[in-house]
């Protein structure tokens, strides 16, 4: 929706300045100039246009909450509850990754580039990015919970400024980079943007939704928030689990899953129609 709102500004605001190109092409350079002129005043109105618009649909996403059905296992009685649940998107890792990074002097310093989360579901470390276009800039590592919320509008903010993100160790994914002033991945930690691209299966290992995302509370994955009869991504359901219902496993190189014990598995397909 976002996306759409700025092409619709950049479009309007673009389409005001045509007429002048039009009538620039074979004229004096008196002309050419003033043309100039229109033109770099034009875009000064898509730029603040392209800036308001994105403010106002950012700040209409943050007080917006995500509604789920959570499923509530009882083990003792081999029963599965449903309870709507409320999610604040501020506190889910969709929600944290790919935005903005502000100091308390309102400067902004870098982007959320990703979480790191230790094998306990702990967010133990905040991968800020310099803020370099495509994604080439530097990457550095800071403790998660340096990070805190300033306002209603819910901007990410951190005591650091441009220089300190300089100064500090290059972050590698890579568990073997031995590069000098590198800070590598901890063992037996996980890359949030991996998981978001995670399944969760059953006990025989077969897939029954896809992990959508992680919602977060005093700095511990609270909740995991499945996508279930999907086709591409679109359609189907969304349902919320405890984190700790599920098991996250390695699968592959670089790739995980959650799995869910038999009894769960057999839960949540017996009672499908609970997510109706």
């Amino acid at each position: 929706m976002q996306k759409k709102f700025l092409a619709t500004a950049s479009i309007i605001a673009l389409m005001a300045v045509s007429p002048a190109l039009a009538g620039t092409a074979n004229t004096e350079d008196s002309t050419a100039k003033q043309a100039t002129e229109q033109v770099k005043e034009g875009w000064d109105k898509t730029k603040k246009a392209v800036k308001e618009t994105a403010e106002d649909a950012s700040d209409a996403t943050k007080e917006a909450y995500r509604e789920f059905k959570a499923f509530i296992f009882s083990d003792d009685d081999g029963k599965l509850g449903v309870e709507q649940v409320q999610v604040n998107p501020r506190t889910t890792a969709t929600g944290i990754i790919g935005e903005p990074v502000y100091n308390f002097n309102n400067e902004r310093v870098g982007v959320v580039e990703d979480i790191i989360l230790d094998q306990d579901g702990k967010a133990a470390m905040v991968i800020i990015g310099d803020g370099d276009f495509f994604g080439l800039g530097k990457l550095a590592a800071f403790d998660y919970n340096a990070m805190v919320e300033k306002n209603a509008d819910g901007d990410i903010v951190m005591p650091l400024t441009e220089e300190a993100i300089e100064r500090a160790a290059e972050f590698s994914f890579d568990r073997n980079d031995t590069g000098e002033n590198v800070r590598m991945m901890p063992a037996n930690a996980y890359s949030v943007e991996k998981l978001l691209d995670a399944q969760l299966v059953n006990a025989k290992g077969e897939t029954l939704g896809e992990v959508d995302d992680i919602a977060f509370k005093s700095g511990q994955a609270s909740q995991l928030i499945v996508g279930f009869d999907k086709i591409l991504g679109f359609g189907g359901e969304e349902i919320s689990l405890a984190y700790d219902d599920a098991k996250l496993v390695k699968d592959g190189d670089d790739d995980y899953k959650y799995t869910l014990s038999e009894k769960k598995s057999s839960l949540i397909s017996n009672h499908k129609s609970l997510m109706n």
